[in-house]
Formats: structure tokens, sequence, C-alpha cells
């Protein structure tokens, strides 16, 4: 039976990679959660661990992130843990005998992908590195996420998510101006990267299906981050405009007063823009408020009952308001004080003025309408924890389930299923492996469930195949079916493929990542250009709706049609256009395209194998619908606000801070770009596409790493900390240090030292006269460096006074230290890092006679590599190529142009 047919029969829709089994080698954020996200969708993930006390995985087990106040950590009762891995299955392997890697041999040799996180360098010295296990499984899919990737001169550098954020400039472009860098409250780069990780499985499969080779993704999470800054890159190596600059970076507005006009930080140019304090003054009670022209100005006026001030000449005027913030959002806020933040936003959504409430990870769960009527939060039982609730996926899918079926594995609660079931080993041979440290680590009790017979439930099984999906018996490899594309064509994963665009601010990212993987991506444009066009910085600070580096950053590689679907023939020419693509993202509100005759459903009826992708601020229902959205005002409902920011002691009164601009789409754009990635496969599998709701909103209420699990574990809401992770408690020790040259690092210490790891560091401190007592003969005794881990910090926290942010950062990571320098955009572009491994990308610009650098792909792929094909297409560019393709000719082209068609 295939996975549609087994959900038809149990009454809902498929499970989309059903038939597919992942091997998760990775630990604490990002590889989980990228396993995590493919278990939801129905592959048969299997994770690997090992918890013996002292190892990563025994952390990732017993951490007490999650657990409530008095509960006693243990191996299997930590909601945190739970969270990421729901719907995997679990064994344990001791990949430093011989025996257990023969057994991962054994199990990579019938699965379909792999997925780890270690430091380069740490499964090649395993054997199990990828070239190492192609032979074994030509079709195997290898993912591998670090910080810095596995190559380039760094390569082996360690990061967490903090630390990569400060590497990839997301640090510094968080926080007010004058002040040190905020930051993000969370680690968005292990959010984040979870999500691409899915998506290199997806896409990578995809691939196989066609090529019939499996092959190494190698993805860099700092890499990822630098893409995620914007203009920034091209701003600074088309304009020369430095990062460290008077103003910068701007708090939650779009413009810091006095900045250069074409300055953009966070979009275009808008005030109101910040995060207002509400009644009844709570820590949590804020509210984003934006106001993106002159009438949604009057809209707020009016909303506000009209005060004098609020007619001032000086606001009337967008180049008032931002010449006057200061005073603008004094008056404001007198306003917002008198309302409840729920309240504020809806009297500001009903006058057609974008706002919305800073969200608690309480205010999530507990207040949220909309997320409570999408079924964002669910609730599943748990052996030992009992029921909680936990996340689902932020999209609907009309053919594919994405909510999640049932809470994390108790730990080696698969073992015979797999090891027996599965690899064929005899129960003696079971029992051996528990007494002889291959299956169970030395010292731990064992858990009576582990030597009893299965549980006859359903759950425990692997999820059932997709008609013609491969064989989970055997070996991988997938069907080959058509060549690989030519040298001079596109090569990446989805070389052939067709999407037709029609997107805004909100989904153009979207479409840059799908022409990066090799897909033909047709932008769709209003007649004369979309609005983006006229959103600075632009070339040499010239204005012109050709030379916008915020449009050239989004959409490299796409060619660019012109067309009004609501003007005579438009709303057919753009069904004939789709007609000929496998794939439509579209952003247009809810409705939209059913009132041009356009309605999903004829759109799929005229072609079922259509997948179309619809990205909306709040999804197609809900309350909130309609309502009014700008990317400041999604990371206030999202939870990001909330997390981000500066301790209260600090900097009394400061507002909660988003974090650096535009993101809040990318956090949208990324989860569809996933949702299209898996439709891709589910397609080749059943030959039918689909229609995907995916929801901005569902997507930022998710990228909140532990926010919400705490919340459902402990009732704890997160307060903001400068420079580091929001926690419930306001000790937790600082992360982010002032350094000589007045710039910051990183330095995390949570990592616990040994003797000889202690005594170098002590040596390099010793070069700067800061050792102070630490190469003592006491600390060469472990007992000795375990109880004074407290003093190792305080001595390490003078260090920084008199050494450089970089010096800092490399002494460091050449002791296995996973710090990070807070690093602008200039100094990541002055790393050969990143040229070593190929990282940028130069576009040439043929009418200004020039070419550019930017951020690049945000991965290496062995087989079919990503890349910049070619720069933003102007208004209408590839007009006549792509109407000519569907038929019309020249003259039909004159006609539609003379009647505001095209």
């Amino acid at each position: 039976m295939s996975g549609d047919e087994a959900a038809a029969a149990a009454g809902g829709p498929g499970l989309a990679l059903a038939g597919y089994r992942v091997v998760d080698l990775s630990w604490v954020r990002a590889g989980p959660w990228a396993a995590r996200i493919l278990a939801t969708l129905g592959a048969d993930v299997i994770k690997v661990e090992w918890p013996a006390p002292g190892t990563v995985h025994h952390q990732d087990r017993c951490t007490t992130v999650g657990m409530p106040e008095d509960a006693r950590p243990s191996v299997n009762g930590n909601h945190w843990f739970s969270e990421k891995h729901m719907d995997k299955r679990s064994v344990t392997l001791n990949l430093r005998r011989e025996r257990g890697r023969e057994l991962l041999r054994r199990l990579l040799a019938v699965s379909d992908a792999v997925v780890e996180n270690y430091s380069s360098g740490v499964m090649r010295r395993w054997g199990l590195g990828y070239e190492q296990l192609r032979g074994l499984n030509p079709g195997l899919v290898y993912v591998s996420m670090s910080g810095l990737g596995h190559a380039g001169r760094d390569h082996g550098y360690r990061t967490y998510g903090p630390s990569a954020q400060a590497l990839a400039g997301l640090t510094h472009a968080s926080g007010l101006p004058g002040e040190p860098p905020a930051g993000w409250g969370w680690s968005y780069l292990d959010d984040t990267s979870g999500v691409f990780g899915a998506i290199a499985v997806a896409g990578a499969l995809y691939r196989r299906r066609r090529s019939g080779r499996g092959q190494h993704v190698d993805l860099s999470q700092v890499g990822l981050g630098i893409g995620l800054a914007g203009a920034a890159v091209l701003d600074a190596t088309a304009n020369g405009r430095p990062a460290r600059r008077e103003g910068f970076p701007p708090g939650n507005r779009a413009r810091w007063p006095g900045a250069p006009p074409f300055d953009n930080y966070r979009g275009p140019a808008a005030a109101p823009h910040n995060a207002y304090p509400a009644a009844p003054g709570g820590y949590n009670d804020w509210c984003a408020v934006v106001c993106r022209d002159d009438r949604e100005w009057r809209a707020l006026a009016a909303a506000m009952g009209g005060p004098d001030w609020a007619a001032d000449a000086r606001f009337a005027a967008l180049a008032g308001r931002l010449e006057h913030q200061e005073e603008l959002d004094a008056r404001i806020a007198e306003w917002t004080r008198t309302l409840d933040k729920y309240e504020l936003a809806a009297r500001c959504q009903a006058a057609g003025v974008p706002a919305m409430p800073v969200q608690s990870n309480e205010d999530r769960v507990e207040r949220d309408p909309q997320l409570r009527h999408r079924g964002l939060f669910a609730r599943h039982p748990h052996a030992v924890l009992g029921e909680l609730g936990y996340q689902n996926l932020p999209w609907r899918s009309s053919r594919a389930a994405t909510a999640a079926r049932r809470a994390g594995p108790l730990l080696g609660e698969h073992n015979r299923a797999v090891l027996c079931g599965l690899l064929g080993l005899g129960e003696d041979e079971l029992r051996a492996g528990y007494a002889d440290d291959t299956l169970w680590p030395a010292g731990l009790p064992l858990e009576p469930y582990l030597l009893s017979d299965p549980p006859a439930d359903a759950a425990t099984a692997a999820p059932p195949r997709e008609e013609g999906a491969p064989d989970p018996e055997r070996a991988a490899g997938g069907p080959p079916a058509a060549a690989d594309a030519g040298a001079d064509g596109p090569r990446g994963p989805f070389a052939g493929l067709r999407v037709v665009e029609l997107a805004g601010e909100r989904g153009q990212w979207c479409g840059r990542l799908l022409a990066e993987l090799g897909a033909d991506v047709i932008k769709v444009e209003p007649p004369g250009g979309c609005p983006e066009r006229d959103e600075g910085p632009f070339w040499r600070d010239e204005p012109h709706r050709e030379r916008s580096l915020a449009f050239w950053h989004c959409n490299w590689g796409k060619r660019g049609v012109t067309l009004d679907p609501g003007a005579p023939e438009g709303a057919d020419l753009l069904r004939r256009l789709v007609r000929s693509a496998d794939v439509l993202l579209e952003t247009t509100p809810p409705g939209w395209l059913a009132e041009r005759g356009l309605a999903p459903e004829a759109l799929r009826a005229s072609d079922p194998r259509l997948i179309h992708c619809a990205l909306t601020p709040f999804g197609q229902d809900g309350p909130w619908r309609g309502y009014e959205t700008t990317d400041l005002v999604h990371f206030a409902a999202g939870g990001q606000m909330a997390s981000s920011g500066y301790d209260a002691d600090e900097l009394p009164g400061a507002p909660p801070i988003a974090p650096g601009g535009g993101n809040a789409w990318r956090t949208g754009g990324h989860y569809a770009l996933l949702a299209i990635a898996v439709a891709l496969l589910q397609r080749d599998a059943c030959g039918e596409g689909q229609y995907l709701d995916v929801s901005i909103h569902d997507a930022c209420a998710l990228t909140t790493e532990m926010a919400v699990p705490i919340w459902f574990a402990t009732r704890r809401v997160l307060r903001r900390q400068t420079g580091r992770h929001a926690a419930w408690s306001l000790d937790r020790p600082r992360t982010q240090f002032r350094c000589a040259d007045g710039r910051y690092v990183n330095a995390m210490f949570n990592q616990r030292l040994s003797p000889a790891q202690l005594r170098d560091i002590a040596g390099w401190l010793d070069r700067y006269g800061a050792a102070a007592d630490l190469l003592d003969e006491r600390f060469r005794d472990q007992r000795t460096v375990i109880e004074e881990q407290e003093h190792i910090s305080d001595v390490l926290r003078d260090f920084f006074p008199r050494v450089t942010a970089e010096e800092a950062y490399r002494g460091a990571q050449a002791r296995g230290l996973a710090w990070g320098a807070v690093r602008s955009i200039d100094e990541i572009l002055a790393d050969p890092h990143w040229e070593d491994r190929g990282y940028w990308a130069d576009i040439g610009i043929p009418e200004l006679g020039v070419r550019v650098r930017d951020s690049g792909p945000w991965a290496i792929w062995s087989e079919s590599p990503l890349s910049v094909a070619r720069r933003a297409p102007l208004a209408g560019e590839h007009n006549a190529e792509v109407y000519g393709a569907l038929g019309l000719a020249p003259a039909d082209l004159e006609a539609l142009r003379a009647a505001g068609t095209i």
C-alpha cells in the first residue's frame, strides 16, 4: 500500500517522505531540527546516539533547558530533547568502537540520507566521511552542517549558534547605535540551518532520481548567515559604504535620523517604525507600529483621536517624520501606553495601519488566536513526561501531512526494531552489545524496555512507503530519469524545472534561492516594474529603478516579464504562463487570484502536476488573515522581539529589538522553499502536484529555538539579555565581551576543559600577562578544573581588554574554544576563508560595465553545484523570449503593450 493509500484509509493526508530512510548523526539544534522536519514529513529517521556521561549526546539528553525547576535530569525526561526529535526512532551505537561503526555502515547501506553536524574531520577520522562511504552506497545523500563548512582554511573552527551569528555579521547589525550589539536572543542560525539541512536532503534526493547518484552537501552555518544580511554586502562592495558607521544599527527604525537618504536597513524607509510601550506597562507590554506612507500616517493619526500635535507640518510627509523620529516616537508612546497591546494592534489594523503585539513565548501559546486557529501547537503523550505541547510545521498541504505525530523517542527505544528487524542481529548479539559497551554505555543503568518485546504500536514502526519511492530494504539509489544538464547550462538539483514567481518583497528571496538551485525562475512584475525596484540602497546612491541593490540581491538568476492579471487578456496570459511551469510561487492576498478567475483549484485542474505555493502573512484563513504587515511587525508577533534586546538593568526603558532587517520575510521564504522541495519529491513518487498554504507568521512563531518548548515544559517567560540568549533567569553568565579595539567577541564558557586544554589556554593567556594562577600545579587535576569553573571564567573575562576581538577569536579557536568575533560585513569580506570556499558571487552588470560581488550559494553541493547564473532582470526584459515561447507573435506583444497588459 502506498503512503497516500494508507493515509486515505486512515482518513488523512499522506506522508510526503514515506519510504525514505534518514540516519540522524547530529546533536544540539541545527542537525536535529533538520532531521525532525524530515521525520514529521514522513521519513523514517533513525537517530543514532551514544549518551555516555560526558559525551555530547548525554549533554543533549540531560540538559536542564526545558526541565521544570524541581525535575531531576535524566536521559528520558527532557521536553526540549523530545521536541527536537519528534517522530524519530532511536538506536544507541558506540561509534568509538569498531563494532559500533560497522553496524552504522550496515545501516547507512540501506538508507537514503545521513545528516551530521560534527566538527569538520570528525566523521572522516571515524572512517565515516562521505568519500569513505560512497562506495558502500553510491546513492547516499550526505549532508554535513558545521559552522564554517568542511572546505576552507578555517574549516576546523567550531561554533555554537551565538558565535556563528557573530561571525556572520548578524549580531553586529542588531542593536541601538552607540550601545553594545543586542544580537539575536536565540540561535537563529541553528533554526535556519536546520531548515536548509532538510532542503538539502529533499533537493539532493530529487536530483538522485534523475542521476542515480547521491552527493555530499557541505553547509556552512556562517555562510548561510552572511547571505541573510540583505543588500549590506552589495552596499559595501559596490558603494564602499562601511558597515561600522554613525547611526548604525538603528534599532527598530528603518533609518536612524541624520543617516544618508539611501542608508536603508529594514527595507523601504518608513516612520513611525518602532516598538511602543503598551498598558499596563509590564515587561512584554509592547506593540510594533509602522506607517509605510503618508496615507497610513493620516490613518494612524485618526486612530489616535486626531491629537493637535499630529497635525504638525513636520510630520505631514515621510521625510519630516524620518528627521523628527525622536519626538514622533515620544508622542505616539503617550497614546500607546493607554491601551493593551492586543487592543492597540486591533485598532491600528482596523485603520489599515500595520501593527502587531510583541508576543512572548507565553503569549504565542496562550493568547494568539491565529496560531490557535492554524493549529501550530498540539499536545502529545510521552512515556516519561506525560502529555505536553509540541510544535507543528508552518504550512498546510492539499496532499501531505505537516503535523507531528508522536513525541521524541526514549533512549535506544528502537534498538531491537532497527538492529534486529532491519540489520538482522540475533537476540544473543543484541544482549552482548548491551554488555560490551557497543549498544549501551558502561555504568549507565540498563533501561528495562530495552530487553522487552516491542509494543504492538504502529506509531513506533517506520512510516508507509509512497508509491514509486525507493525500497527502504535495499541500498538507496533511485531510478535514473533524465541526463545531467550540460556544462554550459544550470547544474543545480532543480535544473530543468520552471517556476513562475508572482511575488513581491515577501517571496522574492525564496525565488532567488530556487534560481540558485537551478530552476528557471520567471519573475512576473506589473507593467513598468515592481515597487521593490524603488528600495535603496542604490548603485552609487543614484536612485533608479534598475539600480536598486536591494532588488538585485533578491533577484539574481531570474528572468523577468511584466503582466497585469487584471488587464484585458492578462488573466488568460498568466494562466498560460503557469501552465508552462512546474511551480507557481505567489504572495497575493487570499482570494486575489480567485477574483481574477485563477483560483488554485482551477489552476491545478488545468495542470494536475502543478505545485502551487501561496506564501502569505497569516495563511489563507484565520482571524488575522487580512491584517497588514511588515517585516518588523512579523518579528513582534512571531516572538523574535520578545527575546532580543538589552538587559533591563543595563539599558532601562530600551525597547525589544527586532533582529536584522528583512529576515521575517526570509524566514517565511525558507519554509516555502522547503515545502516546494518536498512537494517536488512527492510529485515524482505519485505523479501529482499540490497546493501549499505557507504562513509567514507561523514560520516566525516556530523559529525561536527553545522559547515555546520552555513555556510548555516549565511555564517560564524568557527575558532579553544583552548579546546572548534570552533566558528565564537574569543571572545567566555573559557571553559578549568588549575587547581592546572596542569591538566585541562572543565567548561561551560552557565547555568542560581537560587539564591539558586548560594548560594550553593558560599558556596563551600568559603571553598577555593574564594567566593569573591557571598555570599552578593544582590545575593539573581534573577535579580541580571542574570545581574551579567559575574562577576560570573570571580569569578569561579579565583577559579580553588585553586583546583585539580577532586575536581573541583566532587564539580561542586554535585551542578548541567555539568563540566568535562580532564582525561587520567589512571584516567578513576581508576573511580569506570565504575565498577558499568560492563563496562570493561575482555578477556582471553589462549595462553599467561593472561586476559586483554579493553573497553566494549557501552550501557546496558535490554533484549539482548551486550558482548565481545571471544578473537580476530588467523590468520586462524577457517578455519577447518568454511569451514568444507560448506562441505570441511580436504583433501580439505590441497589442498587449498598448492595452496595458504587459
